[in-house]
């Protein structure tokens, strides 16, 4: 029995667009560079913290807890 052709949605625009910010990126300054990673961490903490307290209480259940 032949097997279906699996076909994929076309995403050269978007791999074009990845590339593009990456060369955009790569031609910034470096403290520009920094300023950009330093909001991506502010952006990040909130989620962060919602695992570290996920991980905590996961570590608080008795061993025996199923949920």
């Amino acid at each position: 029995m032949k097997r279906p052709e699996t076909t994929y949605p076309d995403i050269s625009d978007i791999l074009q667009r990845k590339a593009e910010g990456r060369r955009d990126i790569s031609r910034r300054p470096f403290g520009e560079k920094i300023a950009m990673m330093e909001a991506l961490r502010e952006r990040l903490a909130p989620f962060k913290r919602l695992r570290a307290q996920r991980r905590a209480a996961k570590r608080a259940r008795p061993s025996g807890d199923a949920s």
